[in-house]
């Protein structure tokens, strides 16, 4: 067994054990968006159908997203749920073994671009060791998809600047290619990316560049192409998704002066939001889907190691450092076209970063005397420290303060109705004052393999909902936030559930009808 496989092994199996471990644990609850992803993929998986009975479709269009889910994303967690049930931790998997492969192609890329096997696993320990990139791993949306893609695009890219040849620029072309279907913002950068692929291929002069090029970009976009074809309401449905419009515009007179320079001093300001250092090193996120709130995008370290390494690549980093500066220069191009600086449009900062993290670590050691090694392992170092309290605080203090952004605790009202009610007819009540009630009661009904009390619910308006005329023994859900007791007055219906979260407050309460 050769040196590389033993080390991807050991690095599998060491970022696994904390990536793909303890998933119904933390993150505490299924956000809606994961939820949605999951009956997709669960319904692809028992049927090779859609939710709207579409068989094996490209995109996968919802009423709340016209434009259509991401594919890639829904048939890896398709291929996990053939062999295991539907549960939370299952539907969660498939997109923690793409943080995985991330970690494991991220050596590749480092070993390439730096030369050193160490330097590799350098590269690949910062990018496990990145909180968002972690956090992300453990969740079931989309963003993370596309970087794999991004990396074994650099790898690709990085071998054909070593040895050109059509065949390498072809494939690197076609990683690109097929990382279109993994996230809709990729429709923005991943242009981009083709562009600089082409910047290399005409300083390499490989004879007939330009064709391999598109070849290899093209060819993985015939079915994309199909699709688009068959359903020409598409590309508008994603401009409206995604507000792809450069400026704002008055609302009769079309685009005036002040309008142009109002929107220029507005996406100025979304790229400074995009490169805030706060954020970046500190912070984090806003919202607790996304961030503790106690740590940043990126490792402290990173304030010092990514400002060295990038200047290291543009100065000696060959064709590929210049590629990953302008990586990660145009990083923001989607989320600033989009007008949104959110953590889905920003997972495209994460390889370039770690990269030039890597070359920041790689810059020191290679100064003279014991300075540069001396500073370059404390900065090292204090990676696995910070991270060992995130990763504490994540399993621990996070997972209460983040149940409210995660829809709180409405499995154990709805699992409980579920496990209480027996096969009938009898409908269970479900207050549609609960964001994506819908969603959240066809996930545990399945997981329940409970399939029979999918059509059994009823979703019911409280200003309108008369609870007398219900048979005995019929249940309702609702929140407690929302005044169940209006809805299910004590003289008529018993309170045989409620649901709290972590800080013990209570959030949701199943009643029976006496």
């Amino acid at each position: 067994m050769s040196r590389t496989v033993v080390i991807v092994v050991l690095l599998s199996a060491a970022v696994g054990a904390f990536y793909a471990t303890r998933l119904q644990f933390a993150p505490i609850y299924l956000m809606h968006d994961e939820v949605q992803f999951a009956l997709q993929a669960q319904t692809i998986a028992a049927t090779g159908h859609d939710l709207h009975g579409r068989w094996l479709p490209m995109y996968f269009t919802e009423p709340e997203f016209p434009a259509g889910r991401d594919p890639v994303i829904i048939y890896a967690t398709a291929v996990v749920l053939k062999a295991l049930p539907l549960s939370e931790s299952s539907v969660r998997l498939a997109t923690s073994f793409v943080g995985v492969l991330n970690v494991v192609v991220m050596f590749l890329v480092g070993r390439r671009v730096f030369g050193t096997t160490a330097m590799g696993l350098v590269a690949a320990i910062l990018l496990a060791l990145t909180p968002a990139h972690f956090i992300r791993s453990r969740m079931v949306l989309s963003p993370l998809y596309s970087i794999p893609f991004i990396l074994a695009w650099l790898l690709w890219l990085a071998r054909h600047i070593d040895k050109p040849e059509r065949r390498t620029l072809a494939v690197a072309a076609a990683w690109l290619s097929v990382g279109l279907y993994t996230y809709l913002a990729c429709m923005v950068l991943m242009p981009v990316y083709v562009g600089l692929t082409a910047m290399v291929a005409m300083r390499h002069r490989v004879p007939n560049w330009l064709g391999a090029v598109m070849f290899g970009f093209l060819i993985p976009l015939v079915p994309m192409v199909a699709w688009s074809v068959a359903h020409p309401e598409r590309y508008g449905q994603i401009v409206e998704s995604y507000q792809l419009a450069v400026l704002d515009t008055g609302p009769t007179d079309g685009v005036t002066v002040s309008t142009v320079a109002d929107g220029i001093r507005w996406r100025l300001g979304l790229l400074w939001s995009f490169f805030n250092p706060e954020f970046l090193f500190m912070s984090g996120d806003s919202g607790l889907v996304n961030s503790t709130r106690r740590i940043g995008f990126f490792p402290m370290a990173f304030v010092v190691l990514i400002p060295v390494g990038t200047y290291w690549l543009a100065r000696r980093g060959r064709s590929i450092g210049a590629v990953i500066v302008a990586g990660l220069l145009t990083a923001p191009t989607a989320a600033v076209a989009s007008g949104a600086i959110e953590m889905n449009r920003m997972m495209f900062l994460i390889p370039f970063g770690v990269l030039a993290a890597a070359a920041g670590a790689h810059t020191l050691m290679e100064l003279r005397g014991p300075v540069g090694r001396i500073a370059v392992v404390m900065l090292l170092i204090t990676v696995p420290i910070q991270f060992s309290g995130f990763y504490a605080d994540y399993m621990g203090p996070y997972r209460e303060e983040s149940s409210v952004w995660l829809g709180g605790n409405l499995r154990e009202a709805l699992k409980d109705v579920i496990q209480r009610e027996r096969p009938g007819t009898r409908r269970v009540y479900v207050s549609r004052e609960i964001p994506f009630a819908h969603r959240y009661w066809r996930f545990y009904a399945l997981a329940e393999n409970r399939a029979d009390m999918i059509e059994r619910v009823v979703f019911y308006d409280p200003s309108t909902f008369d609870g007398a005329s219900l048979e005995p023994g019929t249940h309702v859900v609702c929140q407690t936030q929302g005044g169940c007791e209006s809805q299910a007055p004590s003289d008529l219906w018993a309170r045989v559930r409620v649901a709290t979260e972590p800080n013990g407050s209570e959030s949701f309460a199943v009643y029976e009808r006496r």
